[in-house]
Parts: C-alpha cells; sequence; structure tokens
C-alpha cells in the first residue's frame, strides 16, 4: 500500500477528528496556538491516557524517519518533565498519566519500540513527576488503533457518490483557454505528435482545460456537501502530485501518454483512499487534478528523442 505524505495540520486534523469520533466529551484536547500544547495533544478524563500527534517531515528513509520521532517524544516528554506543575495544571492535580501515545503515520524500525520503552522507564523513575504513574508507558501507535472511526470518517459515507452537473460549454472553454494556453502549450509541444500537428495540439489542450473546469465544478460541491470525503479526496490528491513533481522533473514525453499514465495512478489512489466515490466521480477528478497539476506545475520538460 502507498504511504501518503502528510503535513503536520492535516495529520493534527485526521487525528482529532478520530479521538473525538471515539471518545466524544470524554476527552480534552489542548490548543497549542498559545505557547504549545506542553507536550500533549489531547488527554483522557477517566484513565490517565494521553495523545500527542506527528507526523514528520521531509523524512524519506527509515533512519531518518526514526531519528525524527526519537527527537519528537524526546522532546515533548522533556517538556512533561521539566514543567510538572504545567502538566499538572493541564490534566488537573489529582490526575496521574499512564500512557502518553504517539500518534504517527507509520513507523518502520523496532529501534523506535525500544527507545520508547527506555524512555518510559527514565521517566517514571525516581525522582518520578508528580502526574506520572508508576507504571506510566509511551506508546507508538498509528491510525490504524482507530479504524473503525476512519472507515466511518473516509469510507462509509456517501457510497456510491457522484455528482451530476452541467457540462462545460464552448465559451467556457474558450474563455479559461485565454489563461491557460500560455501555460499548457509550451509543456505539450515537447510530445512529438503534438508539436507535428497543431490542430491535434490544440484539440487536446482543449480537452485538459474542459477536465479541469469539469473538475473544479465537482470539487466545489463536493466541498459544500461531502466536506469529509472532499478533505479525504484533496489531500490523498495533494500527497500524490507532491511526489509527481519530483519523479517528473525532465520526463520526456509531456502530452498524452504522461496525462494518462498520471490520472490512471491518481485514479487508483482515489479508489483506495475513499472508496465511496463511484468509479466515473474517481476519473473525472482524477483527470481535473492531472489538468491543474499541469497548468501550475514549474517543470521544464524535456522534448522526447
Amino acid at each position: 500500500m502507498r504511504r501518503e505524505a502528510w503535513d503536520g495540520g492535516e495529520w493534527q486534523t485526521h487525528c482529532r477528528q478520530l479521538l473525538a469520533m471515539r471518545y466524544g466529551e470524554d476527552i480534552q484536547f489542548v490548543p497549542d496556538r498559545d505557547r504549545g500544547d506542553g507536550g500533549l495533544e489531547a488527554y483522557r478524563l477517566d484513565d490517565g491516557i494521553a495523545y500527542q500527534c506527528y507526523a514528520p517531515q521531509d523524512a524519506y528513509d527509515i533512519v531518518s524517519l526514526t531519528e525524527a520521532q526519537k527527537r519528537k517524544i524526546r522532546t515533548d516528554i522533556k517538556k512533561l518533565v521539566d514543567h510538572p506543575e504545567q502538566t499538572a495544571a493541564i490534566i488537573g492535580k489529582e490526575k496521574i498519566l499512564r500512557r502518553w501515545v504517539l500518534l504517527t503515520p507509520y513507523y518502520d524500525s523496532k529501534e523506535l519500540v525500544t527507545y520508547a520503552r527506555d524512555k518510559s522507564i527514565r521517566t517514571r523513575s525516581t525522582p518520578c513527576p508528580p502526574w506520572c504513574n508508576n507504571e506510566f508507558e509511551i506508546v507508538i501507535s498509528t491510525d490504524e488503533l482507530f479504524a473503525p472511526e476512519r472507515a466511518r470518517l473516509y469510507g462509509a459515507h456517501a457510497v456510491g457518490l457522484d455528482l451530476r452537473i452541467p457540462e462545460p460549454t464552448t465559451d467556457e472553454v474558450a474563455t479559461a483557454a485565454v489563461d491557460l494556453d500560455a501555460r499548457l502549450i509550451p509543456k505539450l509541444v515537447c510530445d512529438p505528435g503534438l508539436a507535428a500537428s497543431p490542430e491535434e495540439l490544440h484539440r487536446y489542450k482543449d480537452e485538459i482545460i474542459l477536465d479541469y473546469i469539469r473538475g473544479s465544478q465537482q470539487k466545489r460541491l463536493l466541498e459544500t456537501s461531502y466536506t469529509l470525503t472532499f478533505d479525504a479526496v484533496n489531500r490523498r490528491a495533494n500527497s500524490t502530485l507532491r511526489a509527481l513533481t519530483r519523479i517528473t522533473y525532465g520526463t520526456p514525453g509531456t502530452g498524452p501518454e504522461l496525462v494518462n499514465t498520471l490520472t490512471e495512478r491518481l485514479n487508483r489512489e482515489f479508489q483506495e483512499a475513499v472508496p465511496s466515490l463511484s468509479p466515473i466521480l474517481r476519473e473525472d477528478l482524477a483527470r481535473h487534478y492531472v489538468g491543474a497539476w499541469f497548468v501550475e506545475c514549474p517543470l521544464r520538460f524535456t522534448r522526447a528523442a
């Protein structure tokens, strides 16, 4: 299964939604805009379990990923230990923590688990902080811990979702072309077949613009009426296309073959991430996102041999 590239804010929102769905009013979230969250994203009111959300950025291999996660544990547990009065004030002076759960998109090394065990022992050793249970443990987990909530959030709602909208008119395409031609044509002419036929070039360019307009309308309707589905679609598309910008730099042959390959890949990503979408809507949205990427990406494609 392909791994999704989360940014920190997206992962935090995702985790908070899952926690809220499971625990409702029995969980307290800690805001971080005023001098940070003190090492706690949220804590449960009834059983001394706390959560911290963390999506490592720019961690492209096992070593850098694991080191980033160790650093997050080290930094946030230090906040709890170094400021016991603040920690006690946040969770309640009469409460203690027996688990601190790091929710992270994925982890790959047993070294992280070993580090968490060692850090747990050091944290609860003498002098034990007043908020710390004598069986305190640091636990590493992904959102698989909340599989039922995740399914409800991104899979089971709006099953078979389709969005019927009017087909963009010729005038709408022509109006959009005024702004988009200059961005599309220099990239498309790198394809030998399109470069050799101005008529075919402009026909294909108009198809991309048509996909761009149609998908924009569907996205607006999706965002308005099916917000959670839109969030899942948009996040997966952005994650995939961020990677494609690196992968396709200098890629020769930037016409129909490339567009179709990228569309098929994104269609598969949507099927995996948002199974509630109808096949037609998946295809339309995939074509829109690839068209938008083609318009907006800063790449300088190379001409095919």
